[in-house]
């Protein structure tokens, strides 16, 4: 091809010089002869390698597959998904898998991340024997998730990794079991109060019925029932609402020392019958404090334990409320100098229903739910609530919250 193009280029040339063809032209010419041949040897050399280029492309390595998920499957869909090797370390994982988990989830070890027997196991099944594997998941936190995980193997380069695609069935499964205690719980609180106010009617429309001085007696009590169960169904349906919400963090700007003034005004009364000063400082007004969550529920909060506090407290004495902001986290605490709690029972006053041994000869002025609601609400503002309790001396309850900033 060379010979060619010189021959070629030759023989126009000496055409061009016997026509009378300046020699400039003639160059001009024959370099382009060279230039044309150039580009042809390199559009061939090309054309040749393209195939080349092309079979290198279908062989994939493990970077250019998961580079390639990243941008179809993983941060485009709204399932949390991620791929791990055969030691559990994460290859991959989607925007939706690291805000559930709260962190960048790539190159850590599965255990770090997520701590599952029932999701180990079903990894282990999935590599062993190649097949798609259905797991039921308990992550265990300071809020209790349940998932359902969808393991499924996958073979890159003669290596099996497995990818899992997490389904949150957390809503689901607490609204079963909120349900369920319902019916449990308030069926079983009710039942007394439910007796009594029929035995009363009983008695009023029977032996009592012309003796009007047992008529009134009895009818404050059904009074006083009647108030507790009213108590009970609006806290019942309180704590629904509460759990209901639990795993949807709020983030507004809330004034805490408002939220504790309108508890306060809103107790006035009852502390006024039992003689009992809720002492609120007015330093804050200026010294503001915002905590981020929800206004109404930091209110439920303030009113539940100044509530309690009032239950468990002699006539002619005092509650204290205090505030504080440290670490960019805001905290308040509501004192009493009622009976206390004892030392064993403080982990439990806050499950549903319960009362220590202390609190026994209060029930008919409480539904046993208060201090459930605030730790519910305490919980779904990602808080901290901290009881500090001494037999006979009183208690202090101090709920922590992030700041807002």
């Amino acid at each position: 091809m060379m010979l060619i193009t010189t021959l070629l280029s030759g023989f126009t040339a000496l055409i061009l010089y016997k026509s009378g063809t300046p020699i400039s032209n003639i160059l001009l010419i024959v370099v382009s002869y060279f230039i044309i041949y150039m580009f042809s040897i390199r559009k061939k050399k090309t054309q040749y390698e393209q195939p080349i280029v092309e079979q290198k492309k279908v062989k994939k390595n493990k970077a250019i597959f998961f580079s390639e998920h990243d941008k179809s499957i993983f941060n485009q869909n709204s399932f949390p998904m991620f791929i791990v090797n055969k030691n559990f370390t994460i290859e991959k994982s989607n925007v939706a898998f690291n805000s559930f988990v709260g962190k960048d989830a790539s190159s850590l070890h599965l255990s770090l991340v997520m701590r599952s027997n029932e999701l180990n196991e079903g990894l282990n099944d999935a590599l062993k024997n190649k097949n798609k594997v259905n797991v039921n998941v308990i992550i265990y936190d300071q809020v209790h998730k349940y998932v359902q995980a969808q393991i499924f193997p996958i073979e890159i380069e003669n290596e099996t990794f497995v990818l899992i695609i997490l389904t949150d069935e957390t809503s689901q499964k607490v609204s079963e079991q909120i349900k369920s205690d319902f019916i449990s719980n308030v069926t079983h609180e009710l039942k007394t109060p439910l007796t009594a106010i029929m035995g009363f009617i009983e008695t009023i429309q029977g032996p009592a019925k012309s003796d009007e001085v047992q008529k009134n007696k009895f009818l404050k009590i059904i009074r006083t029932e009647a108030e507790r169960m009213h108590r009970l169904v609006n806290d019942t349906l309180s704590l629904i609402r509460v759990e209901e919400s639990e795993y949807q963090i709020p983030d507004s700007k809330v004034d805490i020392y408002q939220c504790a003034k309108t508890a306060v005004d809103a107790a006035k009364q009852t502390a006024e019958q039992k003689d009992i000063e809720i002492i609120l400082p007015t330093s804050f007004r200026e010294n503001q404090i915002f905590a981020r969550g929800n206004n109404d529920q930091i209110i439920e909060i303030f009113e539940n334990l100044i509530s309690n506090a009032l239950t468990y407290s002699a006539d002619s004495t005092s509650i204290k409320i205090t505030f504080d902001l440290k670490d960019k986290e805001v905290s308040f605490s509501v004192s009493d100098e009622g009976c206390g709690i004892p030392r064993q029972d403080v982990i439990k006053v806050t499950e549903r229903f319960y009362r220590s041994k202390n609190a026994a000869q209060f029930k008919k002025s409480s539904s046993g739910l208060g201090l459930s609601i605030v730790k519910h609400i305490v919980n779904r503002h990602a808080g901290r609530l901290v009881i500090d309790s001494e037999e006979g001396r009183g208690s202090t309850f101090t709920v922590f919250l992030p700041e807002f900033e």
